[in-house]
């Protein structure tokens, strides 16, 4: 794809007002692990909403937040005033080494140019053993045939849309190990049927990996 990061960057400034999600996908988000504490980063943290829920519910941890849109970068310094939001590139985070107990990329990965790189640069500013919590669209999706006829482009980098297999090996092969996942928005039906169906997951797991979205809980396996 030939597109720069600088046009990556303006392109996001432009829709800054369609960047997150609603208050349950964080709240999904967040159920992957019961507690949150020490340095945590949001990598393409748009808004900063993630960021504004974390502090919110558990208070005491350093928040720090990343996004290649300058204005994005503002918004969430708006909504965190006691976290530190840095202008930068998720393909080469400016961080220290071992820097965070927690990482976070909800809804980022896939708009990247190079998927590997990005998850090397995870790799590397989370400590051993620390957590990742990923979220990315998901190919195998029941009604994904029927979205790709329909969907219309309108982020700098159109989402790519993993299958299962894929992203599991492209998390285990830059050193992570999978500890959770589930599914997230919906199989089928929107609201407010979509709540059904994730009861119905509960009852058979499989169905997980059928829904739009896919959320993962991963271990830094790095010596």
């Amino acid at each position: 794809m030939s597109i720069s990061k600088e046009q990556i960057a303006k392109g996001y400034d432009e829709i800054h007002e369609k960047i997150g999600q609603d208050n349950s996908f964080y709240e999904r988000c967040l159920s992957l692990k019961g507690e949150y504490k020490g340095n945590i980063l949001d990598a393409g943290c748009g808004r900063g909403l993630l960021l504004k829920k974390i502090v919110n519910k558990y208070g005491n941890v350093n928040l720090f937040g990343l996004d290649i849109s300058p204005k994005l970068c503002e918004i969430s310094k708006e909504n965190n005033p006691g976290a530190d939001i840095v202008l930068g590139d998720i393909e080469n985070l400016p961080f220290d080494d071992n820097k965070f107990d927690t990482v976070f990329m909800t809804e980022a990965l896939e708009h990247l140019l190079d998927y590997n790189k990005a998850l090397k640069e995870v790799g590397r500013v989370l400590r051993s053993g620390g957590d990742f919590i990923v979220t990315v669209p998901n190919k195998d999706w029941l009604r994904y045939d029927f979205y790709n006829k329909n969907r219309k482009q309108f982020q700098p980098v159109d989402d790519h849309y993993f299958t299962f297999l894929e992203i599991t090996d492209l998390l285990r092969s830059n050193g992570f190990k999978i500890t959770k996942y589930i599914g997230s928005d919906n199989l089928y039906y929107y609201e407010p049927f979509h709540k059904y169906e994730r009861m119905l997951a509960v009852i058979f797991p499989f169905l997980h990996k059928k829904m739009k979205r896919l959320m993962f809980r991963c271990v830094n396996l790095k010596n």
